[in-house]
């Protein structure tokens, strides 16, 4: 920035004349500088306006607490959502609190109030194993809203058919009952409204070497129609590769505005503790998983694409994605949690998401795109662990926004709260139109100093992300999470 551009250097002696005229020729001096000296008041007053002005903006964004007492995955990550849903006028948030258990609390998107929070199992008569949902951080809970009104909400799912409730009348969050159960084994459920008002639920089957499908409710999640055959199942026969027999994935989704389109993009799990040529030996759990994958369904005829059109049989398998949906090759480098998905306005997927370099822990957001038919990546912000999340936003001008959880150094800590990474700030960063530059805009952090995870969407009443909506929650140390939702709508 220039001087002319703050009421700084001779500025300031405009500033100050209705209050002391003349200014005193030492004063001039030192706001003004002289022909031979720089204008040293004006340009220290510059810096102190440019900073106030900073600090302004980031502190109009205020992020307010609408939880205490969080357990583990208090908002989970990419892979399960929505976490936070509009309907009639409200939003409806859920996360995983003390002991694992579910909670919801609405918010009034008028007032900007938040109803008192209810613990979900309260009165419902449910038997549950208390001691799972306490240790167990995938029966973190998902909520939807229907057509009718009615707010759903599913939880307790880890190969399990989990408990799914609805509000006995739209809005209502004092009173529930169960519905039909979605499958018999779910993990990681992501609840999308696609066309026809219809309910989709996209889930893995069975443990980590299970398949990837969905099943659809036709009734406001009365009924759930029975499952499709699988979409992707990576070690499924025929395996052309010794790592396909122990080939695991995990997967995040969008539906495409029409609610016609799956976009389904995933990653590979080494299965079995084999040694990696990067870093030497064999790498923790969580960081056996590389490389990015994409894929999309036609929902109504469940044909299967990849990104050049090509129709692929189904299941897509480990040979299948190794040859016709591979997007990035990490090269053995740790890509945990997979990506954030935006779309373009021809339905072309962009992606998001932290991949390791140097070592397993410490890695970079890296914004993935395809130009001229091939894929394309551009570096964004450092951040100390790559089951970092993120959101990702394509802006009505064609730029981008990306939500993100950054930090230097690693965090592989296997203390509770700290077992899948953090980071020190919540930032967002900006793209040009094209997607290829990229700066910091903002710093979102409410509360310096906490440890900090799950950039998550507020999911709108016509399934779309709510524009100036985020979630995500924060510790300190080893503490209960609190979470934040972030309003920032005119």
């Amino acid at each position: 920035m220039t001087g002319n551009e703050f009421p700084g250097g001779c500025g300031f002696r405009r500033l100050l004349s209705p209050f002391v005229a003349p200014v005193p020729p030492a004063l001039d001096r030192l706001i003004c500088g002289t022909a031979g000296s720089p204008p040293i008041l004006g340009s220290m007053l510059n810096r102190l306006v440019a900073s106030l002005l900073f600090a302004c903006c980031t502190l109009s964004a205020e992020a307010v607490r609408f939880a205490n007492g969080g357990a583990l995955k208090m908002l989970y990550d990419n892979r399960m959502y929505p976490q936070a849903v509009e309907s009639r006028g409200q939003v409806f948030i859920v996360w995983r609190g003390s002991q694992g258990l579910p909670w919801v609390r609405s918010y009034d998107l008028a007032t900007r109030q938040f109803a008192e929070p209810r613990m979900l199992l309260e009165g419902m008569g449910l038997q549950i194993d208390a001691r799972q949902f306490e240790r167990d951080q995938h029966y973190a809970p998902v909520v939807w809203a229907e057509s009718d009104g009615r707010v759903h909400v599913a939880f307790g799912f880890h190969r399990t058919p989990g408990f799914h409730l609805a509000t006995k009348r739209p809005g209502d969050i004092d009173s529930w009952e169960p519905l039909a159960e979605i499958s018999d084994s779910i993990s990681y459920p992501q609840v999308h409204r696609i066309a026809g008002s219809k309910t989709l639920v996209y889930f893995r089957e069975s443990g980590h070497l299970g398949f990837w499908t969905y099943r659809i409710s036709e009734d406001a999640g009365r009924t759930w129609l029975a499952p499709v055959s699988p979409v992707i199942d990576m070690d499924a026969p025929p395996r052309e590769s010794p790592l396909a027999a122990h080939a695991g994935s995990y997967q995040t989704t969008r539906v495409s505005a029409d609610g016609r389109t799956l976009h389904i993009a995933f990653i590979w799990k080494v299965e079995e503790p084999i040694g990696s040529e990067r870093y030497g030996g064999v790498l923790h759990d969580y960081t056996r998983r590389h490389n990015l994958y994409y894929v999309r369904a036609d929902i109504g005829s469940g044909r299967v694409f990849n990104a050049h059109g090509k129709e692929l049989p189904r299941p897509v398998n480990f040979a299948t994605a190794q040859r016709d949906c591979l997007v990035w090759d990490t090269e053995g480098g740790s890509a945990s949690v997979g990506p954030s998905i935006a779309l373009g306005t021809r339905g072309e997927p962009y992606f998001l998401l932290p991949v390791s370099g140097e070592t397993p822990y410490a890695s970079t957001f890296y914004f993935v795109r395809m130009k001229g038919g091939k894929w394309k990546r551009s570096a964004l912000a450092s951040t100390g662990h790559p089951f970092n999340s993120t959101h990702l936003v394509r802006n009505h001008d064609g730029s981008f926004s990306a939500y993100l959880i950054a930090g230097e150094g690693e965090a592989n800590e296997e203390s509770e709260m700290n077992r899948y990474g953090w980071g020190d700030r919540v930032e967002e960063w900006r793209s040009d139109r094209a997607g290829s530059g990229w700066h910091r805009s903002r710093d979102l952090t409410p509360h310096p100093g906490m440890r900090y995870q799950s950039v998550k969407f507020v999911r709108g009443a016509s399934g779309e992300p709510l524009d100036g909506m985020l979630l995500y929650y924060a510790w300190n140390g080893t503490g209960e999470g609190s979470a934040f939702l972030l309003d920032e709508r005119d």
